[in-house]
């Protein structure tokens, strides 16, 4: 391997072998730095790659969400609209029954049998 002379090991008393505990030293390779600075770079570039895919799916999910709330905006608007006309309709209603009208009393009667309060 190398041109380093083995170290001598301790020898166990008893069988004249090396010592199980005292070993030689084994050879550390070198980190070779090409390779490390390889596995940063691969490292570094998928990191990029997923923040800009990330990135991507986060505006195309905005875009998309974006779409379906004024898609939803149109018909918010009309059911707004139905609902005041439906309480400026009932409000109208109950004031008829309050001055006397027979017609508008049995719909204020039909209404509160069905839970629904109309104030005038």
């Amino acid at each position: 391997m190398s041109d380093q002379q083995p170290v001598m090991s301790e020898t166990h008393p008893v069988i004249n072998e090396p010592h199980p505990i005292i070993t030689e030293p084994r050879p550390v390779a070198p980190v070779r730095e090409p390779v490390l600075f390889m596995a940063l770079g691969v490292l570094t570039l998928t990191l990029l790659i997923l923040g800009g895919f990330l990135l991507y799916q986060a505006i195309v999910e905005r875009n998309t969400l974006k779409a379906t709330k004024a898609a939803q905006d149109q018909p918010i608007q009309q059911a707004q609209q139905v609902n005041t006309q439906l309480t400026a309709l009932a409000t109208a209603t109950a004031r008829l029954a309050q001055q006397g009208n027979g017609g508008a009393k049995q719909i204020i009667d039909a209404l509160q049998r069905e839970g629904i309060t109309v104030k005038p």
